[in-house]
């Protein structure tokens, strides 16, 4: 299989030797003057039949995907990555069985992926065992599965359009690792605001209920003194021989 990056100029094959054996995944990168490889990974299946790249590019997942003509696949996922020097990164592997949809989210963040039943085929039964959906992010961590009966398909809502020029998207992404800093500032300041908020919040209560103690302390020694408390347990304990 032969497949683009969705914005960028790197493209994806899946391939083998001439047995089927030692299936592959290679990552060119189609320069001014010369095509490069610039990744080569040893597949731990030959099952793997999709690359999805995600539409801002650079994370994709290779998929064994079962095929419109029936042919069943297994379901791994290998989510991945390019950096911007453009080496590979295997973010994580996983499996969603009998999976015949894989679909990224328009923000690049999180994929879905699902079993679903073709409408008016007799293949339809084969998947309603296992219908459902299971959501993911970007890296591979599973954040929501769910069997669904008769489920014939899933889409993510669009996003609209960005309101940012294509020269700006590309000055951030350029610079993204500054953007990062300033954004990871303002999310520490907001870390640290809450926490504070929180030990004040805790320092508050701890006071409150160290000032019911005080009281009852109190109240209890003015009943002692008022009722001769203290007098009669220091006699009880004179009777009884016992000593503090």
């Amino acid at each position: 299989g032969f497949f683009w990056e969705t914005k960028g100029s790197r493209f994806a094959v899946l391939t083998a030797d001439e047995q089927g054996h030692k299936p592959r995944l290679l990552i060119f990168n189609l320069g001014q003057e010369k095509t490069e490889n610039i990744a080569c990974f040893d597949l731990p299946s030959s099952s793997f039949n999709q690359v999805i790249w995600a539409p801002e590019g650079q994370y994709f997942i290779v998929a064994s995907q079962a095929s419109a003509s029936g042919a069943s696949g297994s379901g791994d996922l290998l989510f991945a990555g390019l950096t911007q020097n453009n080496n590979l990164e295997i973010l994580h592997k996983d499996e969603h069985y009998m999976l015949n949809t894989v679909q990224w989210d328009p923000s690049s963040r999180y994929v879905i992926t699902a079993v679903t039943q073709p409408m008016q085929s007799e293949m339809g039964f084969k998947y309603s065992m296992e219908a459902g959906y299971a959501i993911w992010t970007f890296q591979g961590r599973n954040l929501y599965r769910q069997q669904k009966e008769k489920l014939y398909g899933v889409s993510w809502r669009p996003h609209p359009p960005s309101m940012l020029k294509v020269s700006k998207q590309k000055e951030i992404r350029k610079n993204i690792k500054q953007y990062s800093k300033k954004y990871d500032a303002m999310d520490d300041q907001a870390k640290e605001t809450a926490r504070q908020a929180f030990r004040r919040e805790r320092e508050s209560k701890l006071n409150a209920f160290l000032e019911i103690l005080d009281r009852l302390k109190d109240w209890k020694a003015e009943r002692m003194e008022d009722n001769n408390w203290g007098e009669a347990m220091e006699a009880f304990d004179e009777a009884q021989g016992w000593t503090q």
